[in-house]
């Protein structure tokens, strides 16, 4: 009979606090949310932290991107000023050529 009643009341007890683990404010769930609120916090900043990391990550990378541009942006009008300089010297030789021709010619 004893172990009936304290069966009993154990079924009972369990089944009213069923009810509270179901509410979402109830006691139950406070209890848990104090109990995993810690975890949860450093979750957050183990993911702001990546989060960070990955945003500086790309930032840098960015950056590096467009300095590696400009530089061969730069290079690239280097070498087009040593062309035309090139094709003006080779023009005005090309040009003393043609006029030692004319003179030596007549």
């Amino acid at each position: 009979m004893k172990k009936s009643v304290v069966a009993l009341l154990a079924f009972a007890v369990l089944s009213m606090t069923s009810v509270y683990a179901a509410e979402p404010q109830g006691p139950i769930s406070r209890w848990l949310d104090r109990q995993t609120s810690s975890v949860a916090k450093k979750e957050q900043q183990n993911n702001a932290k990546i989060a960070a990391k990955k945003k500086a990550r790309q930032e840098k990378i960015a950056k590096q991107k467009a300095k590696a541009q400009a530089r061969q942006k730069k290079a690239q009008q280097k070498k087009a000023e040593r062309l035309k300089k090139q094709r003006e010297r080779q023009k005005k030789i090309d040009n003393k050529k043609k006029n030692l021709r004319e003179l030596l010619s007549k």
